[in-house]
Formats: structure tokens, sequence, C-alpha cells
């Protein structure tokens, strides 16, 4: 009962910490609109019908149905028809209710309070407040995880003491006759012994000893803690040929020092730069993945009907957020520092991809309203150049055609990455 609350629990904390990331994006759309005198009527969190909502002043603030997103209410997010042609066709009725949307909310006191009215620069910002809400989010949570919470790493405390160096660091072998006795061993470390310096050099875990290793070969002078004393110990560590994980992942075979020590875990704080560094990392991540989506959903939906791994890595449904961060909760192994900062790493990822995502430059995404904004700026710098007087605003009305088979897309893609959640979801390790 116990392990299903949490599972539940995990559920929540996400699908909430969801609804705040979509309601601080389009607050990111409301201030700056306001600050530059737009209209907003509305402003909405999710989609469907409106279970609570409250007026005040002349926006309307409310909750939905369906967490699936949000929006806000611009008056003029799209030029008049004026003395324009518009194309004629399937689409035209789109054009034709992108020009009229939100007539209803306009009076005469708002004829010069419309998006389009505004300069390039504004609609700009407004549009970028968005994307960069979430930016700005996730980075935040990733500095809470990093350095409020910290992560696990291989402190400097020796946990057991090694007896031989290992003849394979592929698999696990019993030391034989003739094995080298491991360097800690022979210098007389002892488990529940902390290194606190080498060669005078304060460390505070096992990375710092490891890396000053690497740089200055040979014997160390260690400074070692034990029972409340501290201790000198020579240790020479042995050069040894052994897998090591890099960043992304992957294995490669180096050339390390080896100690003989198994050290004690610790969550120790990380610093700003490691926290910006990491963030950084994930944003450029994030970017890679969605300029791979096409291959990626192809090899999803292959390993689908073939009964492939599933890429932890790749795209996923809120579907199979919510039952990854079930299953984060629900570990009975983790701590509850474990659950909550695995939640909010969760969340600082989510919030870099809505960044990522919501800059495509295809409506209807915000990165769509940007690069029309763009176009408009270097179509008029083009046109004073030679003197052809002012073009107006770029009319992205007419790209309606695009955003409806856009967002068709999404939907689709939407539905398949639920499919898929369900019939072949994340396993974690």
């Amino acid at each position: 009962m116990s392990e299903f609350l949490w599972y539940v629990g995990g559920i929540v904390f996400i699908l909430l910490g969801i609804g705040f990331s979509i309601g601080w994006h389009e607050l990111g759309h409301l201030l700056p609109a306001k600050w530059f005198g737009v209209k907003v009527p509305k402003y909405m969190i999710g989609f469907g019908p409106t279970l609570f909502s409250r007026k005040r002043g002349e926006t309307e603030y409310g909750l939905k149905a369906i967490p699936l997103g949000g929006y806000i209410t611009m008056i003029g997010m799209y030029l008049p028809k004026g003395k324009r042609k518009d194309a004629k066709g399937f689409f035209a009725d789109s054009v034709k209710a992108a020009r009229e949307a939100h007539s209803e909310f306009v009076t005469d006191a708002d004829k010069n309070r419309m998006f389009y009215q505004l300069p390039v620069f504004k609609r700009i910002v407004i549009m970028f407040g968005g994307p960069f809400m979430n930016l700005f989010l996730g980075v935040v949570l990733t500095m809470v995880a990093l350095m409020g919470i910290g992560t696990y790493v291989r402190s400097a405390e020796v946990q057991e003491i090694s007896q031989c160096v290992p003849s394979s660091f592929t698999e696990k072998v019993d030391c034989a006759a003739g094995d080298l006795i491991a360097p800690a061993k022979e210098a007389g470390l002892l488990a529940g012994d902390r290194v606190i310096a080498v060669d005078g050099k304060q460390v505070s875990n096992w990375d710092q000893v490891n890396e000053y290793a690497i740089a200055n070969p040979g014997s160390l002078q260690l400074s070692v803690l034990r029972n409340g004393k501290t201790i000198s110990i020579g240790l020479t560590p042995v050069l040894v040929n052994r897998p090591v994980l890099q960043s992304d992942g992957s294995s490669v075979t180096k050339s390390v020092p080896f100690f003989g020590v198994v050290l004690k875990p610790e969550r120790q704080s990380q610093s700003f730069a490691t926290a910006i560094s990491y963030s950084g990392n994930a944003i450029g991540s994030t970017f890679q993945m969605i300029a791979t989506l096409p291959v990626q959903v192809y090899k999803m939906v292959n390993n689908l009907f073939t009964g492939g791994a599933r890429d932890a890595n790749g795209p996923i449904s809120l579907v199979g957020i919510g039952q990854v961060a079930g299953e984060l909760a629900a570990n009975q192994q983790a701590t509850l520092l474990d659950k909550l900062s695995s939640g909010i790493m969760m969340l600082a990822s989510l919030n870099f991809a809505l960044f990522a995502f919501n800059m495509i430059p295809l409506l209807p995404l915000d990165g769509g309203h940007i690069a029309g904004g763009i176009y408009e700026a270097i179509k008029r710098a083009g046109w004073r150049l030679f003197r052809k007087g002012d073009p107006g605003p770029a009319d992205t009305a007419k790209l309606m055609p695009i955003t409806y088979v856009v967002t068709l897309l999404l939907i689709a893609l939407s539905l398949l990455l639920v499919v898929i959640d369900l019939v072949n979801p994340v396993v974690l390790k």
C-alpha cells in the first residue's frame, strides 16, 4: 500500500509541476504584453471546459479541464484583411478565422492596442517571454537539485579495502597467488579512514584525490583522519587499464591510478559552475533530440514491433513522464531526498524541453511568431535600403494552412508517443 501511495504521489508531484511550468510559460507572455499595452482578455492553463475562472481588470484568469498546455488571448495577433487578397480554397476559412479571432473582445477604445501594431522587437519579446521563463525555471530547478540538495559522489571515506590488484575490471575475480597487493592495504589504510589532504592539498571527495594522482604520478602522502586523529600515510597507486564511464554514457578503456579502496557514497553540494554546465549540456541534448526527432520516432516504432529496448533518453509523452515519476517515487531503496532530487531534475528537463520545443520556427509555436518578426524586420530593412517605403507588418495569417498541418502532426506525434509509452514503457535501470 505504501509503495502504491508513493507511486501516486510521484505522479501528482510531476503533474503539479507540469501545470506550474505551463502557467509560468504563459506568464512570460502575459507580463510583457501588458507592459507594452496589448489587451489580454484571457489567461488560461489547460484546454477544454473551464473548471475555474476569475476576472481581474480586463483579463479573465482560469483553469481548464485538460492540463496539456495553456494560452493567453491577445487582440490583434494577426493583421485584418484590409486590401489584401487571401488565397481561396480548403484553408480559406482558417485564414479568415485567424484574422477575426478575438474580435469580440475589441472595443473602440482598443483600436490602438493590437499586438500587430507593436514594433517588431516588442512582439519578439512577448513571444520569447514564454520559452525564456521555461529556460529560467529549468536552470533554477537544476541549481536547487545540484547545489541545494546535492548529488552522490565518491567520498573520501574508505568503506572497504581491496586485498589485491585485480587481473580484470570487467568481471569479478578473486585474488590469486602472484597478484599484487592492493596499494591501500600495503600502505595500511583501514575501513573508516577519511582522506583529508594529499601532499598537503585539502580534498573533500575521492574524485579530487584521483585527479591529483593523475596529475602527479608516483608516491603520494595522504593525510588521514582516523578515530579523531590525523595521521600521515605514504601510498603509491598502481596504473591499470580499466573501463571509464564518459559523460555521454559510453565507456572507454583508460590507464588510471588504482588505490584499492571501496568508498562510502556521500551527498555533496555541487558548484554554481557545475549546475550551469549541466543545464547547458541538457539544453544542447534537447535541441539535438528535436533535430533528430523523425529518426528517433522511427526507431521507437520499430522497437515497438520488434521488441527492442526503449531508449530512456528519447522522446516521451506526459503518460510516460508520469510512469517514470511514479516508479522513482515508489523506489523503496531511495531516500526522501533522492526522490525529491529526481522529481526536481525531471521538471528541470521538462522545462528545457518546453523551451527548446517552443523555439522551433514554425507556427503555432512561439518560435514561428519570432521567425515572423525576424522576417518582417529583415524585409523592412531591405525596403528602406532600396527606398521602397514601409511594407508594413508581416501577414502571418496567410501561414494558417501550415499552422494546421503542424498542429495535426503534433497531435499525431503525441498520440503515438502515448501508445509507445503504454506498450513499451521506459524501464529504469
